[in-house]
């Protein structure tokens, strides 16, 4: 098999010539890779190169999760996937500097206070880098596409999603309930959260602050404050909401619509795993 990097123009004009000289042929594309088969062998586009570390970590966890009858039973019930909330009647405005409580390893802690993961594959989690986490926790919703071509025509369109998509799901609807305590505690204090992280009103009451404190304590969540300062809040004529800020000395850029609350996470996952900034795109 070649590997190249993934480039859409490279992708395109291959597929193109396949096509015009009516050869038969597949694309599976996934996340991150696209690989393209002919009778004469395969060509792999890959947008990033995960260590072997990566892998071992995701065959662990799908191999604890469904070692326990609430995993399996986990991957029988559909589960909400959205991961962010605002204030209602968010309103433009700016501060100097905000509070911001994120969850530390949130989807691996969340795999080991569920029961679905032993303390040896956490800690073995927690032996990867941050970046690598989260592809790890990911595989397990892992899905592609493959388009079918005989003689230069698409006849066939497959469509596959991991089993185990489920167990990904369950932790996003954990993470996100325990969000939504926190959003409860804060009232009028509350900004919004994106994922496994909480913005809220810098003069915030600190009795507040302590109960969410103890929600994550009691909830077996380890926390952590970050630095957020210059936080900007924008809306526009389409109640596409645009929030700018700079946290721990990095520009950060999140944008949502309060119209479309129940987007899926991948999306996110995609451009978090790409390096791209923050967003949701509508």
């Amino acid at each position: 098999m070649t590997n190249f990097e993934r480039d859409s123009i490279a992708l395109k004009n291959y597929v193109a010539f396949l096509r015009d000289n009516k050869k038969t042929f597949w694309i599976k594309h996934g996340t991150y890779t696209t690989t393209i088969e002919t009778p004469h062998g395969k060509t792999k586009y890959q947008t990033t190169n995960f260590s072997d570390r990566v892998f071992i970590a995701a065959k662990m966890i799908k191999k604890d999760a469904m070692s326990t009858a609430k995993g399996r039973e986990i991957c029988e019930v559909e589960h909400n996937k959205m991961n962010f909330g605002s204030a209602d009647n968010l309103k433009p405005f700016a501060a100097k500097r905000v509070l911001n409580i994120d969850i530390s390893s949130a989807y691996a802690t969340c795999l080991l206070v569920s029961g679905l993961i032993t303390q040896r594959t956490f800690d073995y989690l927690k032996t990867l880098k941050k970046e690598e986490r989260l592809p790890a926790v990911g595989m397990l919703a892992r899905s592609n596409c493959t388009w079918k071509y005989t003689e230069g025509v698409c006849d066939d369109i497959v469509v596959h999603r991991e089993p185990t998509a489920e167990l990904f799901f369950y932790i996003i609807e954990e993470i996100n309930y325990v969000m939504r305590s926190l959003q409860w505690e804060l009232g009028k204090n509350f900004y919004f959260y994106w994922v496994d992280g909480v913005f809220f009103d810098w003069d915030t009451p600190k009795g507040l602050v302590s109960r969410c404190e103890r929600i994550l304590g009691e909830s077996g969540y380890p926390y952590k404050y970050e630095m957020v300062e210059n936080f900007v809040l924008k809306k526009d004529k389409r109640e596409v909401f645009t929030i700018e800020m700079t946290k721990n000395d990095e520009f950060k850029r999140y944008q949502f619509s309060k119209k479309n609350d129940s987007k899926e996470v991948r999306k996110y996952l995609i451009e978090l795993a790409e390096g791209s900034q923050n967003k949701i795109t509508l």
